[in-house]
């Protein structure tokens, strides 16, 4: 099963799909990147000036206090081509993406990389959306979903 969630550009799944990162950078550009307190120690370790505060209603919807600083709409750990200049220190945000695990299954409906005609397990991305699902799953079952 599959069902589109257009307003949050992700889709609801039985099972998640297999997934290549296609090196688009879409996910890294014109989008809310949260940024939970685990992911401010570990890119506070590599990094200064990458996060700022979240507005109330955004951290209504994530949870989060922080996100991650846009500059001309990409993300700040971008380089020149692209690549996240700290892929090792990323944010869970970024390291769950496309996929979401709580109490729906979700995919993003964007992401280039998604193989529909694979499958995966979803546990190791259920720690990976720890802080954010109960808020996702909580706006999905009120737009009736």
């Amino acid at each position: 099963m599959r069902k589109a969630l257009p307003e949050l550009e992700l889709e609801i799944v039985d099972g998640l799909p297999g997934f290549s990162c296609s090196r688009c950078s879409r996910c890294c550009t014109g989008k809310l990147v949260a940024i939970y307190d685990r992911d401010v120690k570990r890119l506070e370790a590599v990094t200064r000036d990458f996060c700022v505060r979240t507005t109330k209603q955004e951290c209504r919807l994530t949870g989060a206090g922080h996100k991650m600083v846009m500059k001309n709409g990409r993300c700040t750990l971008l380089d020149e081509n692209g690549l996240c200049r700290f892929y090792d220190s990323r944010p869970d945000t970024c390291r769950r993406h496309p996929f979401m695990a709580g109490k729906y299954l979700l995919v993003a409906s964007t992401c280039r990389g998604v193989d529909w005609s694979q499958s995966q397990d979803a546990d190791p991305y259920r720690e990976l959306s720890r802080d954010i699902s109960k808020k996702i799953d909580s706006v999905v079952e009120k737009m009736g979903h």
